[in-house]
């Protein structure tokens, strides 16, 4: 079967939290040119030396990967990368990287030191991100988590970036926890303690697995309805569209009828009276010339009289706002001999 995960005693845990926040302290203060990591986890961490006969003690441990890194003169600002359970919520909303995000990354760290469980486990990535950049959420600290520990995990999770504790400060509080635990925290307690912190946690990560579950399941519901609500806004803009070309054609064959049977009539020509004088050809007061007499408007185009009745219909419809509004059921007509009503195409 697979090998028993390997016990470490809480003085060991509590060293190496010691060591990598001496490391975090020299980059960020110490070092000639101050550099933020970006990218602080438990993968990143190794051991200078070989574990022999299971001896985890007095190992020294190096901080690596610093493909991320950057100086901090330079830029605070990146495209994101990293892993999104250590990332700060400023990172994942804005790339925003500070002293503070790498705080918050090894709060994480600690978080993985002190209950031995792989953070967020079997949730997924971008409802983490989502979670810890929209939402405020942390990783569950354990109710019998010591106090000092839960305090200094809580600091290191602050959502302002400003607020939480530098890497002088952490080493300050590890440094008097580190002499408690030795004293007061017999390795067997310990861990029996973290075995039941092991399944508070994993209950916690089962409720957001089913609260993820039920975002997504209610994500593609809406997106559903979304579609199915612009489905129906196409067909029915097909639909008007359609109609639209159906009301032209029959106009066009109206206005044809119309214009073919005044074609047929042979127009009524009015005998002059008088002597016809060529002195009245030219042109009054330069270049302007006269309007025209006795124009007879023989056809027109105006809207049916049931237009107002289609319209009453189409308001009081349960279409969604973005429907296509109703053309108006244009008809061509013969005039009489008389004047064009007001507000009539011709």
């Amino acid at each position: 079967g697979p090998r028993r995960a390997r016990r470490i005693p809480p003085h060991v845990l509590v060293n190496w939290a010691v060591q990598i926040a001496r490391g975090m302290l020299y980059l960020h203060e110490e070092a000639f040119v101050p550099i933020l990591h970006r990218d602080l986890k438990s993968s990143n961490i190794l051991l200078l030396e070989k574990i022999e006969h299971d001896d985890i003690c007095n190992k020294t441990l190096k901080i690596t990967d610093f493909g991320l890194a950057r100086e901090w003169h330079r830029t605070t600002k990146m495209s994101a990368a990293g892993t999104y359970a250590w990332m700060a919520p400023e990172v994942i909303k804005s790339s925003l990287f500070s002293k503070g995000s790498d705080i918050w990354s090894y709060g994480v760290l600690l978080w993985e030191l002190l209950t031995g469980e792989v953070p967020y486990r079997g949730i997924d990535g971008l409802a983490v991100a989502y979670g810890v950049a929209v939402n405020k959420l942390t990783l569950p600290i354990p109710s019998t988590c010591p106090e000092p520990f839960a305090k200094l995990m809580k600091e290191c999770w602050e959502q302002d970036p400003h607020i939480r504790p530098s890497f002088a400060l952490i080493l300050e509080q590890l440094t008097a926890i580190e002499g408690a635990v030795m004293t007061e925290m017999p390795q067997e307690s310990f861990h029996s303690m973290q075995d039941d912190w092991k399944l508070e946690i994993q209950q916690m990560f089962d409720e957001l697995r089913t609260k993820e579950k039920e975002l997504r399941s209610r994500e593609e519901e809406l997106t559903r309805a979304a579609l199915q609500q612009k489905s129906q806004e196409e067909l029915l803009k097909r639909r008007e569209q359609q109609l639209a070309e159906r009301e032209i054609d029959v106009l066009e064959r109206e206005l044809n009828i119309l214009i073919f049977q005044l074609n047929q009539e042979k127009p009524k020509v009015k005998k002059r009276k008088g002597k016809f004088k060529r002195s009245r050809l030219k042109l009054k007061d330069g270049h302007r010339i006269s309007l025209p007499s006795d124009f007879q408007h023989k056809i027109t185009v105006q809207a049916s009289p049931n237009l107002d009745k289609r319209r009453s219909l189409n308001s009081s419809s349960s279409s969604p706002p973005s429907s296509p509004t109703m053309m108006p059921r244009l008809r061509a007509i013969q005039c009489e001999l008389c004047a064009l009503p007001r507000g009539l195409l011709c």
